[in-house]
C-alpha cells in the first residue's frame, strides 16, 4: 500500500487520530524490534478494513524523540523526516497533549494503548470512555495487526497524580523512560540552591519545597534563571497528603519529616495544623473534633495517621476493607482513605516526590476504587456498636451526649 495517500494534513479531515510512538513502539505487533515502521503502516491498512473505507485518512502526531530513535533503520529515520517534511505528520517534543487536545475538539477516535492517565482531570471524558480508543492488536491474517475498541479503565487517584508526576519529571529531564530507569531518585532526594540570592525558587529563602529542577545536558539547572544548581545536602522526607470534602480536593499539604500535621475542625493555628471548618457543612461541623487526627511522617516508613477526636476515625482500604480508629495509630498504605466524616476525606498523594507550593482549591478527577466516598449508611456502619451504658444520672450531669465537640 502507499501511506501517503491516508496520512490527513488537516486533523478536521481524518477519520482517526494516531499516537504514532505508542503504535511504533509496540513490541506486542509484527516482532520483537524495539521500534519498527512497519507497525505504523500496517496499522494503515488495518483500519481502512476496521473503517471498510480503502481511502481513509488519519492524523498522527509523533513524538520528536521517535525521529531520533537509533533503534529505526536509516531508511526508516529517512522516510519519518520525509514525513514531517511534508507535513504527513505532526512532530512534537510530546505528542499526548496534542492527540488528546485534537480528540477533544474534533471528536475523532484515537488510536493508542495509553490510558492517558496525566490527562484524566483535564479532559473528564476520558475515564471509562468506551466508545473514542481503538487499540491495535496482532492478527494471524495479514496486515498481522488489527484494531478493536477498548475501553479506558477508572484509575485510583493516586494513580492519576503518579501519572502527572511522571510527565512533569520527564519534561525537566528527571524521568528515564528506558529499561528500569525511572525516576532520578539521586537528585530529586537533594535540597538545591542557586547562585542568584533572590531566586524565588532555589534562593536563599527557607521553605519547605520548590519547583522541580531542571535537568540539561547532565547538570541540574535553575528553572527561572538557567544556572546550574549547587547540591546542600540531602532533603528531609516528605509527602502530600490531600483533603478532599463532597468529592472536590480542597487543600493539600506538605508533611515533613519531624513535623507533624493536625487536622481538625479548629486545631490551634500555625503551621503544624490544618482548619477545615470553612469547608464543613453542619453535619460534618458537628462530628469532626477540633483536633481529629495527627499525620506524621516517619521518614522512609512514610505516613502514620493518629486519630485524637471525640468520636473515631475510619481508614478504608483497598477493597473496601474498613479500619476503625480510636486513639490508635495506623501507617498509611498508598491506596488508603482516611475519612473523618462521610464527607470529608484524607488521601496520600501518589506522588512519590513532593514539588510546588502547597495548594487550595481545585476540584480533582475521578473518584472510583479505593479513594471513593463512603455514603452516609455506610460510614455510620462501621462503628462498633458500643456496649450498653449504666443508667446516666439526672441534671445536668446527663445531658452530655455522643457527637460533642471536643
Amino acid at each position: 500500500m502507499q501511506p501517503e495517500k491516508h496520512l490527513a494534513v488537516d486533523a478536521l479531515t481524518a477519520d482517526f487520530i494516531v499516537d504514532m510512538a505508542n503504535v511504533i513502539r509496540n513490541r506486542g505487533l509484527l516482532g520483537p524490534r524495539e521500534a519498527d515502521l512497519a507497525r505504523f503502516t500496517a496499522l494503515l491498512d488495518a483500519l481502512a478494513r476496521h473503517a471498510r473505507d480503502d481511502s481513509v485518512q488519519i492524523y498522527a502526531v509523533c513524538d520528536h524523540a521517535v525521529l531520533l530513535d537509533g533503534r529505526h533503520t536509516a531508511a526508516e529515520r529517512a522516510q519519518l523526516r520525509a514525513w514531517q517534511a511534508e507535513g504527513r505528520i505532526e512532530v512534537l517534543p510530546k505528542a499526548d497533549d496534542r492527540v488528546l487536545e485534537l480528540a477533544d475538539s474534533t471528536g475523532r477516535p484515537v488510536v493508542s494503548e495509553d490510558n492517558f492517565a496525566e490527562y484524566h482531570r483535564r479532559y473528564r471524558w476520558i475515564p471509562g470512555c468506551a466508545d473514542r480508543f481503538l487499540r491495535p492488536v496482532a492478527v494471524d491474517a495479514p496486515p498481522g495487526i488489527a484494531v478493536r475498541r477498548r475501553v479506558v479503565p477508572v484509575p485510583a487517584e493516586w494513580q492519576v497524580s503518579k501519572k502527572e508526576e511522571e510527565g512533569l519529571l520527564l519534561a525537566a529531564g528527571l524521568y528515564d523512560r528506558r529499561g528500569s530507569g525511572g525516576p532520578r531518585r539521586d537528585l530529586l532526594s537533594r535540597r538545591w540552591g542557586c547562585p542568584e540570592p533572590d531566586c524565588p525558587a532555589f534562593g536563599t529563602r527557607p521553605r519547605a519545597t520548590g519547583p522541580v529542577p531542571l535537568r540539561r545536558s547532565g547538570t541540574v539547572t535553575c528553572p527561572t534563571h538557567l544556572k546550574p544548581l549547587t547540591d546542600l545536602g540531602p532533603a528531609p522526607h516528605r509527602s502530600q497528603i490531600k483533603v478532599r470534602i463532597d468529592g472536590t480536593v480542597r487543600v493539600r499539604r506538605l508533611i515533613t519529616e519531624g513535623a507533624d500535621l493536625v487536622v481538625g475542625r479548629a486545631p490551634a493555628e500555625g503551621p503544624g495544623g490544618l482548619a477545615l471548618a470553612a469547608w464543613l457543612g453542619p453535619r460534618a461541623l458537628d462530628w469532626i473534633s477540633r483536633s481529629h487526627v495527627t499525620i506524621s511522617h516517619t521518614g522512609s516508613g512514610g505516613l502514620v495517621v493518629r486519630d485524637t477526636s471525640a468520636n473515631g476515625t475510619v481508614v478504608r482500604r483497598r477493597g473496601g476493607e474498613v479500619v476503625r480508629l480510636r486513639g490508635q495509630s495506623w501507617t498509611l498504605r498508598r491506596d488508603d482513605v482516611v475519612l473523618l466524616h462521610d464527607e470529608v476525606e484524607l488521601m496520600p498523594s501518589g506522588r512519590e516526590f513532593a514539588f510546588g507550593e502547597e495548594s487550595g482549591d481545585g476540584a480533582e478527577g475521578p473518584g472510583g476504587g479505593a479513594g471513593a466516598a463512603l455514603t452516609g449508611e455506610e460510614y455510620r456502619a462501621t462503628w462498633i456498636v458500643p456496649p450498653p451504658r449504666p443508667p446516666r444520672p439526672s441534671g445536668p450531669a446527663g445531658r452530655r451526649r455522643r457527637g460533642r465537640r471536643k
